[in-house]
């Protein structure tokens, strides 16, 4: 906590937008769980027919919440987690430049968006927040996952830019089908700064694989949800995830990335005790996620596979509530 310390305004902004996400993140979970009868009614978590998108609003507000949170501790070796705190942010501006729909941005996206831009410009790297970016960490093999993801990612995305511009239904009326688009934008987003790997890339790789994986289980648990990937696609884009994952594992660090060698965190080459000039530093691999941000992403993959579990059980004998024509 000692960072929190050396650099109170940046830490106050982190804590109130952390504080903030926590808050409106208790109020979906209550609404899900029907304890919350003001969110049900604004129609949150109240039909499964809004189902996926519902979740997938939350995977966003999610990528925000835990890039952030990867501040906490030694900030300055995890500068991939403030950069990915951007990323969901400016999928939802993008989303809206593409179809027109302000209720896309309303009413969180630009109170968060701007809380997230403050903290990394108070970031304490300051300037070198993009200093741990160069062409010599590039992962090809990831990138190059990510290259096949976008064509389907980018074709879903331009699907429901279409439908955000000219449906009209509650989903469209409610920016449904923009948060679709935020999504695809996101994990292309988040997986390209993964494959760059600057400092703290652990972070995005994972979230960039758990995404459409989530994307994917939530079409599986409801089938006749809006906006659900169908079987295939939600398997094809689950197995992505998991590839993408294994990819990262199975390869080098920072330098000339390899499949079946060494994992994250060991050092290439650490230099020579008179190597005065930096480079041996340089050659070391990124150094791997925290004990303490491996445990926390567990537990918030066990509690958002429990929320789908939890409502593909409590809804799945209930029918769809339709909208419209």
């Amino acid at each position: 906590m000692q960072s929190l310390r050396a650099w109170p305004v940046f830490s106050l902004v982190m804590l109130v937008t952390l504080g903030l996400l926590g808050y409106i993140g208790l109020m979906l979970f209550g609404g899900l769980l029907g304890l919350n009868p003001a969110i049900a009614a604004m129609g949150h978590f109240s039909s499964l027919d809004h189902r996926v998108h519902d979740l997938t609003y939350s995977f966003l507000f999610g990528v925000a919440a835990v890039g952030m949170l990867a501040q906490v501790w030694t900030p300055s070796k995890n500068v991939a987690g403030q950069l990915m705190a951007l990323v969901p942010w400016a999928g939802f501006v993008l989303a809206f430049a593409l179809t027109n729909a302000l209720v896309i941005l309303l009413p969180f996206v630009p109170i968060f968006g701007g809380l997230t831009l403050l903290a990394a410009i108070l970031h304490p790297v300051g300037r070198d927040l993009l200093r741990s970016f160069s062409a010599s960490r590039v992962n090809r093999v990831m990138l190059g996952l990510l290259i096949v993801a976008a064509v389907p990612l980018l074709a879903f995305a331009f699907t429901n830019i279409g439908l955000q511009r000219t449906a009209i239904d509650p989903h469209a009326a409610q920016g449904h089908y923009g948060y679709m688009v935020a999504f695809s934008f996101t994990v292309v987003g988040v997986g390209l700064l993964a494959s760059l790997r600057p400092d703290g890339w652990w972070l995005p790789t994972w979230v960039a694989g758990l995404l459409p994986a989530l994307l994917g289980l939530a079409s599986v648990a409801f089938p006749v949800a809006t906006s659900n990937l169908g079987l295939v696609w939600a398997l094809a884009a689950t197995a992505w995830g998991v590839v993408f994952i294994g990819a990262a594992q199975l390869t080098q660090g920072a330098e000339s990335p390899t499949l079946l060698s060494s994992p994250p965190g060991v050092v290439l080459n650490s230099g020579s005790a008179d190597d005065h000039s930096g480079a041996g530093r340089d050659r070391e691999a990124t150094t791997g996620t925290p004990r303490w941000l491996s445990v926390f992403g567990i537990i918030g993959i066990v509690v958002l596979l429990l929320v789908v579990i939890m409502t593909f059980i409590g809804g799945g004998h209930t029918p769809p509530i339709r909208h419209g024509p």
